[in-house]
């Protein structure tokens, strides 16, 4: 038993401008030197679904920082802030030991929803500037504007050498374009609305599965190789050809395989809604048979320390320029390896799982969308208090244990850690498994931040 947590402050920067969203990721600045590349706004989120559009009230602007809080360098893009049209990664492509920025830009930002003039820019995480410039696919057609505005890029290895995939589509067609380090083609795939099988997630972790050296994506419940774009399955391929809200990663220590943790979002009247799948797609367990079923994710939360699962079934949401509100809300909460429904004395609506004492288990961030942060301990008693939303819950800075940054309405970035941590045997095994790397990378929202949450 370590010494109690003690949480600290222990870096802080004002942006300058308020902050309602903001998504950020690390960034190698070569030499060994560790910083931070975020993509912010005053403005929440503009969702491109009809019933949830609000007029922007601010665009989007980038920063990069130190480990020490110290900022690099500021862009002001000028587009609107809507993670259905922007998405950004790092990934040092080229192997020189820095990271390149891959972001989604409008080069006509006077004209938002103008697809033609969409690029996919590369810029040098030192200063910001644009060093590589490609058109961004579309591929036209009368898609409702919820389906065409859902553009995606992240990254992964094949037998060491980095892979940039590109993707356009969530909930009908989909496509997708990987890139080699030279930023030549890789390979291409295209997924028809009609094909059978799973559509895409807001989550899509890089993980890889069968352990053969090639990263494979999670797209929703359809695994797909980063070698050559290949299915390495598709869970219910001929029966389920709806939307999940998050697929997350699930390492079954006792078996040594990865699992598959679902919640599914779409076809609300078609069960099940919550499973865990082996590394072939088969189901390991599943429940609930019916609802959209959001926000869940996998921790070791148990008091002895066992992975449990969550998830949570809505009847209705709305969004303004604020942040998103939800009805009808009812959880669920299973042990993660067996399916046997459990029963905590408190709530885990809009939670987050972090390390910050080193123990290998975890805490629980609460509020993290709503922009509350409390930490809570695995009883669901308060540990601390810190307001703002969660931006990452991961092994942010050079210190034991997990970090947590939060950011603020008014334009302020902290991050916290446990003075008293000391990494354990178990957490040191976490940090040093290319999926917990990977996935640093990972595209920052509400779902991902709990990808960790399952090693």
């Amino acid at each position: 038993m370590g010494e109690k947590i003690r949480i600290k402050e222990e870096l802080s920067l004002n942006l300058g401008t308020p902050a309602l969203q903001y998504k950020v990721m690390p960034a190698k600045l070569g030499n060994g030197k560790r910083g931070f590349v975020a993509f912010y706004s005053g403005c929440y989120d503009v969702d491109v679904n009809y019933s949830m559009f609000v007029v922007p009230s601010d665009h989007l602007r980038a920063v990069a920082f130190d480990d020490r809080g110290e900022i690099l360098w500021k862009k002001d893009l000028g587009i609107w802030p809507s993670a259905a049209l922007y998405c950004f990664t790092l990934i040092d492509m080229d192997q020189d030991g820095t990271d390149e920025i891959y972001v989604v830009n409008n080069s006509d930002p006077m004209h938002p929803l103008w697809v033609e003039a969409y690029v996919m820019e590369r810029r040098n995480v030192l200063t910001g500037e644009v060093t590589g410039c490609w058109p961004w696919p579309n591929y036209g057609g009368l898609e409702r504007s919820m389906w065409y505005f859902r553009n995606h890029i992240f990254g992964g290895y094949d037998q060491g050498r980095p892979v940039l995939v590109t993707a356009q589509g969530t909930y009908a067609d989909m496509y997708f374009q990987a890139w080699n380090p030279d930023m030549t083609s890789k390979w291409n795939l295209e997924i028809g609305k009609d094909d059978p099988g799973a559509r895409g997630s807001h989550s899509f972790p890089v993980v890889d599965i069968d352990r053969d050296g090639c990263d494979e994506v999670l797209w929703g419940e359809r695994c797909l190789s980063l070698h050559d774009g290949s299915e390495v399955f598709c869970i219910e391929k001929e029966n389920w050809s709806g939307h999940s809200d998050m697929c997350q990663p699930v390492y079954d220590q006792e078996k040594g395989r990865w699992l598959v943790y679902i919640n599914r979002e779409s076809h609300e009247n078609q069960g099940p809604r919550i499973g865990m799948y082996d590394d072939s797609g088969r189901p390991v367990w599943t429940a609930v048979d019916w609802g959209h079923i959001h926000k869940g994710w996998v921790g070791r939360i148990s008091e002895d320390g066992r992975l449990l699962a969550n998830g949570m079934r809505i009847t209705g949401q709305t969004k303004d320029n604020v942040g998103r509100y939800y009805t009808g809300i009812t959880e669920f909460v299973f042990d993660a390896l067996t399916g046997k429904e459990i029963h905590l004395p408190y709530s885990l609506f809009d939670t987050a799982p972090v390390d910050v004492d080193g123990d290998g288990l975890h805490e629980i961030l609460r509020g993290v969308a709503a922009g509350d942060t409390e930490l809570l301990d695995r009883k669901g008693n308060q540990i601390f208090y810190m307001g703002g939303k969660v931006a990452m819950n991961t092994k942010i800075l050079d210190f034991p244990g997990e970090q947590v940054m939060i950011y603020y309405p008014d334009g302020y970035v902290r991050v916290f850690r446990d003075v008293n941590a000391v990494d354990s045997p178990d957490a040191l095994k976490r940090y040093a498994m290319s999926y917990y790397q990977r996935n640093q990378y990972a595209r920052n929202i509400e779902n991902n931040i709990c990808m960790h949450g399952g090693i």
